[in-house]
């Protein structure tokens, strides 16, 4: 995939994302221009054929995308053989820019621009024909159809939001909600801290139920995996700070280990059961399926490890190790859950590399791939947002984090790189989304004037299926982009960071 022309700002050079002014190089790379908006002198670059390249390469097969240069020069002549003159010129130039019908994307709605960013609280879903943000000051769901506000739940005065459900189901979302505590005060309040599970209607914005939670301590702070949804339950971890000491025992607020994950009926509300934590062991994050529950458990001191329970009645079925070569701890590894079924934990640093290493596991607990950071950057991978990083058929889809501008895909039974399409030193990929045998690409061409592109693969082989421009900025970072959603045929990223919600794009 090639741009044409220089994405920058006003001037020569301007560096994308604090890249090098003029004649500074993407990550290093002797690449002129290279800005986010604006314009500068033009790089191009590609297979002269515009063709598709197969190799080896760092494991898996490899796939350089065609020439978007050559393509649109393609779409240029024939226009130039129907039309001649400079009406020809004239379609060539808009297709190289996203603007000629069939090979560009057009916006068709946005929302309105938050004010600011949020720490904590963030997610985003859709249901039908809602879309849904989160932040930490309420809940805002959209019309898929128009972008129109349908309906807003926000938490009572002084309260935010501090966590919420990855996913969503049968149109439910959980979100934790509290108030910051005051230091010092004796006893807590008994809404202080993240102290209230919603169950929100994703339709119509209602609070179905809201059940209590016993949180650590009376702050506020940005939670992952405190409640999760499948297989029509509500899962809630309870937490407490000082488990693990011997006279914790019966203090104000203590919560037993054992019964602090809790299951609940995720339309109702009505509790179901309590999962059997393993002696000794403590939760810390939780995730559902249909065929069973896990839930991270700190076991041994400080040794996290993962433990899976009947989704039926709450009965422990396994617990294993993450890693056994070592211990994996809360504070230094930050291990989460991406996904219930199968069996998925991101793990940080356990490694020198500053990249995340993903775990999988079978239905009984064992060990199968493990996607570690490699010294040749296979591997370096982003988990922190769905759009970084998709599970779906059995692998895992991700963007490598060490140049940002490759798209893998590995098996998540033997952690083997099975292809990457390699978009080249002038391109970001800015999110994901997999579905129906494809792999969906936001791009950032940022050595093109001003816009963005879309990237189509196929979800077997990494081949490339389709390509189309935006005419503007899809996003001013990769970090903004938390998920992308599609619905009635248009694509519509869900943003984070005090951006636009959501933008809806459909083909001109």
């Amino acid at each position: 995939m090639t741009a044409t022309g220089t994405k920058t700002g006003g001037g020569t050079g301007g560096a994308k994302s604090g890249r090098g002014a003029t004649g500074g190089a993407k990550n290093g790379r002797g690449t002129t221009g290279g800005a986010k908006s604006g314009r500068g002198g033009g790089t191009t670059r590609g297979s002269a054929t515009g063709g598709t390249t197969r190799g080896s390469a760092g494991g898996g097969t490899t796939r350089t995308t065609g020439s978007r240069l050559v393509r649109c020069t393609v779409v240029g002549g024939v226009v130039l053989a129907l039309l001649a003159g400079v009406g020809a010129i004239t379609a060539g130039v808009l297709s190289g820019e996203g603007y000629l019908p069939g090979d560009s994307l057009r916006e068709v709605w946005t929302t309105e621009r938050e004010a600011v960013g949020s720490d904590s609280g963030n997610g985003a879903w859709a249901a039908g024909d809602t879309v849904v943000s989160s932040r930490s000051d309420g809940v805002t769901g959209f019309d898929a159809r128009s972008g129109a506000r349908r309906w807003r739940y926000a938490p009572a005065a002084g309260e935010a939001i501090c966590s919420v459900s990855r996913t969503a189901e049968d149109g439910v979302a959980l979100i934790a909600q509290g108030a910051r505590g005051v230091p010092g005060a004796e006893p807590a309040g008994a809404r202080e801290g993240c102290a209230t599970v919603v169950a929100l209607d994703l339709a119509d914005g209602r609070a179905l139920w809201r059940a209590a939670r016993t949180p650590d301590d009376g702050e506020i702070r940005d939670e992952k995996d405190v409640v999760a949804v499948g297989g029509g339950l509500a899962v809630v971890r309870d937490e407490y700070a000082y488990w693990g000491q011997d006279w914790a025992d019966g203090q104000p607020g203590f919560v037993r280990p054992d019964r602090a994950v809790r299951a609940l009926d995720l339309r109702t509300g009505k509790p179901r059961w309590s999962a059997a934590v393993p002696k000794g062991c403590f939760p810390h994050g939780v995730a559902a399926g249909k065929r069973q529950v896990l839930a991270l458990v700190v076991c041994g001191g400080d040794d996290v490890r993962l433990a899976a329970f009947d989704p039926a009645d709450g009965t422990h079925r396994w617990t294993t190790e993450l890693d056994e070569r070592r211990a994996v701890e809360r504070v230094t590894h930050m291990p989460v859950l991406l996904s219930a079924e199968p069996a998925v934990v991101s793990v940080d640093g356990l490694d020198m590399s500053g990249y995340p290493t993903v775990l999988s596991f079978g239905d009984d607990g064992s060990r199968q791939g493990r996607i570690a950071p490699g010294a040749d950057g296979v591997g370096r991978v982003s988990t922190a947002a769905p759009a970084q990083a998709q599970i779906a058929y059995g692998r895992l889809y991700a963007i490598e984090a060490y140049d940002h501008e490759t798209i893998t895909a590995f098996d998540l039974r033997s952690g083997r790189r099975l292809w990457h399409a390699d978009l080249g030193d002038l391109e970001d990929v800015l999110g994901l989304r997999v579905a129906d045998g494809r792999v969906t690409a936001l791009v950032d061409l940022y050595a093109s004037r001003g816009e963005d592109g879309l990237l189509v693969l196929d979800a077997d082989t990494g081949e490339e299926r389709d390509m189309r421009t935006f005419p503007d900025s899809v996003a001013a970072s990769r970090d903004e982009i938390r998920d992308l959603f599609a619905y009635e045929g248009r694509l519509i990223p869900a943003r984070t960071g005090g951006y636009r919600p959501f933008t809806a794009y459909e083909e001109r």
